[in-house]
């Protein structure tokens, strides 16, 4: 909501930048590729600023246009490199729209970070979470983000989350900032998010089992209040593990390697110049001046332009006009990007036989997409295949209906029937006529040229689409995100069509295998060690379940978020002394701890999440995927959604994202009063008593990575401002 975004209780960092492009003149690129030789990735990677000298930002009045300035990840071979430079040439990638990580099973990633990112203006980074008095201070323990720590986070990934010593590289762990030297030395603060490290250089080393799951996956900074910062800025890049050729065919032959193509989605609100009204806290603002060029990161503003085009008249090709919100923050005249792979309003041709699989990746802060490929031949939407959800490619058994193909892609995807008719031995297709994709959200579909019906068929001559995000509203009116309407990319298509037998490919994902015998999900977990349980740490009981709550800690204040909760038995009861209160993100308190199963096994746990808010959350957890189950099926069911897996037909999706559905308020009296006093968020009591009424996602957890790691919301000015807990896996005890 908005009250959130202009507050949220954090002040914006902004960074002079820019962005514009030629509306659909710039042909697609696909991201520089840094691939693993003999089983090892060697990369420096340098957390700089640098102009995005392709693209450019024309200010009312201006008579030449500003080359935009992103945060951007310089990458090359480390065998490319000199005291931690990366030496010019073509071996050197430094992007904006971010280079491909491209890695196999079996493999050592290895990364050494430097941080060269400046040093912010701390009027527009300070956290304000006091909202209570008129001159509030600044939250003690964010007094360093002007100073523009980073470390590097791996999502989606299942490997370990293990923390550096002084002898061995940092894992996959979030605790750690790394402080650029030249920026002002970190001062104490009374909490750190993880170890301090002010070089400017960290080692990272992350194994990837050799059975990790094939598919796309993404790395990002985490550093707990200024994440939607750096990837506001454009600080992101994609990872992908394996190839589709392993499980994805026409029932023949594979589908071809070089016709994946990479879209990541990236957004950025570039500034005229003027005043814009910062917040302190919720209830205090006081402006500050902007110049031309800059863009608001962490205080993005979902109303930056109107959500849908204000005439017939404005096209909206890869950006959307700035608008006057209200008296306190003008945007008339900025521009709202929204690139792809770095490039505003490509043209993508699709002109090979069998189509394209495209992979997108939401890579924005806080933006939602509501994804369509539009004919422009036919005015329709096309259908696509959909082939992964979340670096997970999905295993649907014969016959799983179109109902539970909904449950199971989490109700983010209009899934329609397949037309035609494909093989007996084909795992079930699902067709999709658009997708919702929120941040963080990964998904893969076959793209090929398809009639009204969904046939496919051979292109007509200068056969066309859009693809759109066609504008999504994330929740009740006033307190959701109004996210707009914008076209994304021009579609060409030629030369698609085979044969009239291909109506669908056969998709044998890995869904299924990574639940298998030697899945990374039912594996023993190699390189545990039995070890005494920490004080405090147990599996829980047989038939017991965690319930998490989404919601702000004063109902009253939106400028903190947080996470409660309770642990309930095979009943549904509460167990006694289990229940906390939402609270905002700790690193101290370890709000669950766990351990492996006996023999150092993977464990699995069912969670129930609860949104309190009539806005949308985004649920993601480090380390690990999940499943959804629906818990009215009766026990013995073989259902991809039964609360016990079945060998046979598995999980049929993972995820490692969950969209939890609005809270819904049925009393009108009580639904305006929370609106309007409770900022559209419910109490954990108003959720109990049925004041407010929401579905539970409920999904089922596999462990099999040790180390402490976060669950938290993905929209991140929510995970930002407190919506994130600790969660810590170690491994089982010595049998007696």
């Amino acid at each position: 909501m908005k009250s959130k975004h202009m507050r949220a209780g954090l002040a914006a960092a902004l960074v002079t930048a820019a962005m514009c492009g030629t509306a659909g003149a710039a042909k697609f690129q696909e991201p520089p590729v840094f691939s693993s030789k003999k089983g090892v990735l060697d990369i420096l990677m340098v957390a700089k600023t640098k102009p995005v000298a392709a693209i450019a930002f024309m200010p009312p009045g201006a008579t030449a246009p500003i080359n935009p300035t992103g945060w951007v990840y310089e990458v090359c071979y480390r065998s490319y490199s000199i005291n931690d430079r990366c030496l010019p040439g073509k071996a050197t990638s430094s992007e904006f729209g971010g280079v491909r990580l491209a890695l196999q099973p079996g493999d050592s990633l290895k990364i050494r970070l430097v941080n060269k990112l400046p040093a912010q203006d701390k009027n527009k980074v300070w956290h304000y979470w006091n909202n209570t008095i008129v001159e509030p201070v600044p939250d003690e323990n964010g007094i360093n983000l002007w100073r523009t720590p980073t470390n590097l986070h791996t999502h989606g990934l299942v490997v370990q989350a293990r923390a550096g010593t002084k002898t061995k590289p940092w894992g996959d762990d979030i605790y750690v900032d790394l402080y650029n030297p030249a920026n002002d030395p970190p001062v104490h603060q009374p909490m750190d998010h993880g170890e301090v490290v002010t070089s400017g250089v960290l080692d990272y080393f992350i194994k990837i089992p050799i059975n990790e799951p094939s598919g796309a996956d993404w790395f990002h900074p985490h550093v707990h209040g200024i994440t939607s910062d750096s990837l506001s800025s454009g600080l992101s890049g994609i990872i992908s593990i394996g190839d589709h050729s392993k499980y994805l065919s026409d029932g023949k032959k594979a589908f071809p390697k070089n016709q994946v193509r990479h879209l990541i989605l990236k957004d950025m609100q570039v500034l005229d110049e003027g005043t814009i009204n910062f917040a302190k806290g919720s209830t205090n603002t006081y402006p500050q001046s902007v110049t031309d060029g800059e863009v608001l990161d962490d205080q993005q503003d979902p109303q930056f332009c109107t959500q849908y085009p204000g005439s017939q008249s404005e096209t909206r090709l890869g950006s959307c006009p700035g608008t006057n919100v209200d008296e306190d923050n003008d945007y008339t005249g900025g521009q709202w990007y929204f690139p792809v792979s770095g490039v505003v309003y490509p043209t993508i041709p699709v002109n090979r036989p069998k189509g394209e699989v495209w992979s997108f990746s939401n890579n924005s802060a806080s933006a939602t997409y509501r994804l369509e490929l539009h004919s422009n031949t036919g005015d329709y939407a096309m259908l696509t295949q959909l082939i992964s959800v979340d670096g997970i490619s999905a295993y649907l058994p014969p016959g799983t209906t179109i109902a539970d193909q909904i449950k199971l892609g989490g109700n983010r995807f209009e899934v329609v029937p397949c037309p035609g008719t494909w093989p007996e031995n084909f795992p079930e297709p699902m067709c999709i006529k658009s997708m919702v994709l929120l941040p963080g959200s990964r998904a893969e579909v076959w793209v090929t040229y398809r009639d009204a019906e969904g046939n496919i068929v051979k292109p007509p001559p200068g056969a066309s689409a859009t693809l759109r995000s066609t504008g999504i509203t994330t929740g009740e009116t006033g307190v959701g995100d109004p996210w707009p309407e914008v076209n994304l990319a021009a579609v060409t298509f030629s030369g698609t069509y085979t044969d009239s037998t291909l109506v669908a490919l056969k998709l044998e994902g890995e869904a299924l295998k990574l639940n298998g015998p030697q899945g990374i999900f039912s594996a023993k977990v190699p390189y545990a060690q039995a070890a005494n349980l920490p004080e405090g740490c147990a599996p829980l009981a047989p038939g017991h379940r965690r319930r998490i709550f989404f919601g702000l800690v004063d109902v009253t204040n939106p400028s903190v978020f947080g996470l409660g909760y309770e642990e309930v038995d095979e009943d549904g009861v509460v167990v006694p002394g289990t229940k906390q209160k939402v609270m905002a993100f700790d690193p101290m308190n370890d709000f669950i701890c766990l351990p492996l199963g006996p023999g150092q096994m993977p464990v699995r746990e069912t969670w129930e999440l609860v949104n309190l808010a009539t806005e949308n959350h985004n649920f993601h957890i480090h380390q690990t995927k999940f499943r959804a189950v629906d818990p009215t099926l009766a026990p013995g069911s073989s259902s991809p959604l039964a609360a016990t897996l079945h060998p046979d037909t598995g999980p049929g999706v993972m995820e490692d994202e969950a969209t939890m559905q609005i809270a819904v308020v049925r009393d009108s009296a009580k639904a305006t009063e929370i609106a309007n006093d409770q900022n559209g968020y419910c109490t954990i009591d108003q959720w109990r008593d049925g004041t407010c009424v929401t579905i539970p996602v409920v999904v089922d957890i596999p462990f099999s990575q040790l180390g402490e790691f976060v669950y938290h919301c993905h929209i991140l000015e929510h995970e930002d401002a407190g919506m994130m807990a600790k969660i810590q896996v170690v491994a089982a005890p010595p049998v007696p």
